[in-house]
């Protein structure tokens, strides 16, 4: 099952919230709040040590009803001298329901707006990482849904403070064990701090194991004591770069990675052979889902959700995005593919909110028109403007990105530390210590020593005018797809051609996107005629194990982000995004074995 189970909430006789599994309080009768200020903020320094910090990192065992997250939260924004960024990392073997969070969190009137916010964006209970940031990406909250033991070495992060706060040691013994503590030693800042209101021994003895130097200290409500500790380890010798990029290619990928350096206050030269990008109306977003759940299946559902909010994101903070959450009709080729389909659903065990099976019936129901069959439907799945998407991602950006376009990039160099790049005439473009390098399929012509192994894959798609005889509000995919467009009418693709450099529109391409939409949706292109439509024609740019690159290369200071085929506004956002948090040294948003699955070092292998 790709799900953890949740948890139930209870209340015992005093109305805190209580785990019947486990026997156990989720926080003091004395107050939830004051607890987690007193044990996991006072315990931690917390005011003192994050103090003027570019990034403060916090892990926490047990997330719970999130108070500690809302309390680090509350006291960062109210502190004037808080760090620009905090990280707050926490694991969950049984993860509350949305509308059982708002119900724990309820009585907590202080924090009711931050608890509001973090239930807008409450993931549901797919295990694995789930990355979600908060006042303007300044705070940036990453839950790992599933056993410690499990998700910890998986974790590539850093920790300055450790809340250690999952159930009692008698009650929950796993995640209070040597092997999890071990992995906080691993994990832990050579300066890092810890707190826990446990004062069991074999607490102790772990944390002491791990290298940790333990202290008691005065309890809160009815524990005299409770254990607070200090990493005592030798610095780690690290180099920080300037906070400056060159970015290679002003597409998808290198105009979201600038996008997501920049907020992180870098500096970036986005450099592109156009002045202006071609891109199709819209496209679609969906999750790969097949029966192994392979690793392209995994690593795509943390970036469809990532991308999910990473669009509701600029919405919310006033960008102009086009898009539409109208969900996505993935139909079955036949009846194997539809017996698959329902196995599938059956088996893995996925939230409806997510994905569910939909027999002939309700998909022609969901499309509101006659389907070839069964198939998978996506309620969460939209359709993108790409046009729109890169104008509010540079907006976001603001003046941390300088526009170096239309200047071809025809070879890169290196000069010490810094790398160049430089035009026809061997004239240098601009040059930064850190290269980003996410111009498509060029990037193997620019860097052959990383050995990338990537194609050019030509697509056509053609718009349908708007007519009252072709209704279709939401995306149906299959072989191709068809999307309405925002202005009335539909988008049907893609052709896909392999060695076809021919950049046209063409008749033979609108022919054959009108069979595959009408193969979906039997009669849905009657009365059209091929040579009367408009259409776009692109170049998808191809791997293939079919997965993104994103991440640095064995060349020192030289990171890829390319390789999107067909998804790129799936896995655009995440990758950008995990590019960046390893540019930043900071936790990634991915776990260690799915990070590197996008790697472009898999191909010296």
């Amino acid at each position: 099952m790709l799900t953890v189970p949740t948890a139930t909430l209870e209340r015992n006789a005093a109305g805190i919230p209580f785990s019947g599994e486990f026997d156990d309080i989720y926080h003091s009768a004395a107050g939830g709040l004051a607890q987690a200020r007193h044990v996991f903020l006072e315990g931690n320094h917390l005011a003192e040590r994050w103090r003027g910090r570019d990034a403060f990192v916090i892990l926490e065992t047990g997330f719970g009803i999130g108070l500690n997250f809302l309390a680090a939260w509350s006291a960062w924004r109210a502190d004037g001298a808080r760090p620009r960024r905090l990280h707050f990392i926490s694991v969950e073997h049984r993860p509350f329901a949305r509308v059982d969070l708002v119900a724990a969190l309820a009585p907590i009137e202080e924090l009711q707006p931050l608890a509001r916010a973090l239930a807008a964006v409450w993931p549901e209970p797919l295990a694995g990482f789930h990355r979600l940031h908060f006042d303007n990406g300044k705070v940036i909250l990453t839950l790992m849904f599933g056993d410690a033991c499990t998700m910890l070495p998986q974790l590539v992060a850093t920790a300055d403070a450790f809340f250690l706060d999952g159930f009692a040691p008698a009650r929950n013994p796993a995640i209070w064990s040597p092997e999890v503590v071990r992995e906080l030693g691993r994990l832990a800042a050579p300066d890092a701090t810890l707190a826990t209101w446990t004062v069991a021994g074999g607490v102790r003895s772990a944390l002491a194991d791990a290298g940790f130097r333990i202290d008691r200290r005065p309890g809160f409500g009815s524990k005299r004591e409770m254990l607070a500790g200090r990493r005592e380890a030798q610095p780690r010798g690290t180099v920080r770069r300037a906070r400056h990029a060159l970015v290679i290619g002003a597409g998808l990928a290198g105009t979201l990675v600038a996008e997501r350096l920049a907020s992180r206050d870098w500096a970036v030269d986005l450099v592109d052979a156009r002045s202006e990008r071609s891109v199709p109306a819209v496209g679609l977003l969906r999750p790969i889902v097949n029966l192994r759940d392979a690793v392209n299946a995994q690593a795509s559902r943390s970036a469809f959700l990532y991308a999910l909010q990473h669009y509701r994101a600029l919405l919310h903070d006033g960008y102009h995005l086009q898009w539409d959450r109208c969900g996505v009709l993935q139909l079955a080729a036949d009846e194997d593919e539809a017996a698959r389909f329902d196995a599938i659903v059956r088996s893995q065990g996925f939230p409806s909110s997510f994905l569910q099976f939909a027999d002939s019936a309700r998909a022609a129901d969901i499309a509101g028109h006659a389907v070839r069959g069964p198939g998978w439907w996506f309620p969460q799945g939209a359709w993108v403007a790409p046009a729109s998407l890169a104008t509010a991602s540079i907006a976001r950006a603001g003046g941390n990105v300088r526009h170096l376009m239309p200047r071809d990039v025809q070879r890169i160099e290196r000069e010490g530390h810094v790398w160049r790049a430089l035009d026809s005439d061997d004239r240098v473009i601009a040059e930064s210590a850190t290269l980003v390098v996410a111009n498509a399929a060029d990037a193997a012509r620019l860097l052959p020593q990383a050995r990338l192994r990537l194609a050019s894959v030509r697509g056509q798609v053609s718009y349908l005018p708007p007519s009252a005889q072709r209704s279709l509000d939401v995306i149906v995919s299959g072989t191709g797809y068809v999307a309405p467009l925002e202005g009335g009418g539909h988008v049907v693709g893609a052709s896909y051609h392999h060695e076809d450099f021919d950049g046209s529109v063409r008749v033979a391409d609108h022919c054959e996107n009108l069979a595959r939409a009408d193969a979906m949706l039997p009669g849905f292109t009657a009365g059209l005629v091929a040579e009367e439509l408009g259409g776009w024609t692109g170049y998808r740019t191809t791997v293939p194990d079919r997965l993104p690159i994103f991440g640095a290369t064995a060349i020192d200071g030289v990171h890829v982000a390319t390789g999107l085929g067909s998804r790129g506004l799936l896995w655009a956002p995440l990758g950008a995004e995990l590019l960046a948090s390893q540019l930043e040294d900071e936790p990634q948003p991915l776990s260690r074995d799915l990070s590197g699955a996008l790697s472009p070092q898999r191909f010296l292998s």
